[in-house]
């Protein structure tokens, strides 16, 4: 009896990849995910300050 070989299907090439998705949707090292935080962390506290001396100038 012959031996029946499975076709191979040609591969598919995936969805091109906009410039933007490569720059924003890549995996972030822990160092700049750290330094993510540090800087909104920073910008939530300055506009803290800037809210508090707003409040207190007006009394």
């Amino acid at each position: 009896m012959a031996k029946s070989y499975k076709r191979r299907k040609p591969k598919k090439k995936p969805p091109p990849v906009s410039r933007h998705d490569q720059i924003y949707k890549r995996k972030r090292s822990t160092a700049e995910k750290v330094m993510l935080i540090m800087g909104i962390l920073i910008a939530i506290s300055m506009l803290l300050s800037l809210v508090v001396n707003l409040a207190s100038n007006q009394f």
